[in-house]
């Protein structure tokens, strides 16, 4: 679980923003848009970080019947350390390449495993979200709108999403595209606005 940091009397705790990546591909063209948000976001006063699901053991979800009665998923994997630092973050971003007109087997598998905390009613607590998307061709449309359906599903209240939808054929494209690279910043700097806004 995400370590509560304390903070001073009058101090203001610096937010954090957790980036979660989809693509298997650790230099591709998602993980380019993704940390020119991140080194925005740092450069503005917000501290980042990004977890690439590839990376991780994040098992598909075996649908338990009793899953909202159960203390702890009874699958050991990484989805539970994950979810924790994803649950403690003020800020998120979501990203994935579009493979078959929608969100990479990662993601997807991912966004199957909130099934725990969505049946304990323990909704993501960010303030802002984020969400990037970079295909070859088609299927922006699709990958975006099921970002935007677990973003709905797992929050409560109005929180604001960003969206970047990007195309990008061969590896090395996002990270050689000053435009696109431009817009993750941009939208990097909206999440920021936001959180670093006085309540």
């Amino acid at each position: 679980m995400a370590q509560s940091r304390q903070v001073r009397e009058g101090e203001r705790r610096t937010p954090e923003v957790v980036a979660v990546v989809g693509s298997p591909r650790r230099h591709g063209n998602t993980v380019a848009l993704v940390d020119a948000a991140l080194d925005e976001l740092e450069r503005l006063g917000v501290r980042s970080r990004r977890i690439i699901l590839a990376q991780k053991r994040i098992a598909p979800c075996l649908a338990h019947d009793d899953c909202g009665a159960v203390g702890a998923c009874r699958l050991r994997d990484d989805a539970a350390e994950v979810l924790d630092d994803l649950y403690g973050a003020d800020g998120v971003i979501f990203a994935t390449p579009v493979y078959y007109e929608n969100v990479s087997a990662q993601m997807k598998a991912f966004i199957d495993r909130n099934l725990f905390r969505y049946a304990h009613e323990q909704w993501l607590p960010a303030r802002a979200v984020g969400l990037i998307a970079v295909t070859a061709e088609t299927g922006l449309g699709d990958a975006l709108a099921a970002l935007r359906r677990y973003v709905a599903l797992s929050t409560q209240g109005d929180v604001p999403v960003m969206e970047l939808g990007a195309f990008a054929d061969a590896a090395g494209d996002a990270a050689a595209d000053a435009g696109l690279l431009e817009s993750a910043r941009q939208l990097a700097g909206r999440l920021a606005a936001i959180l670093l806004a006085d309540d």
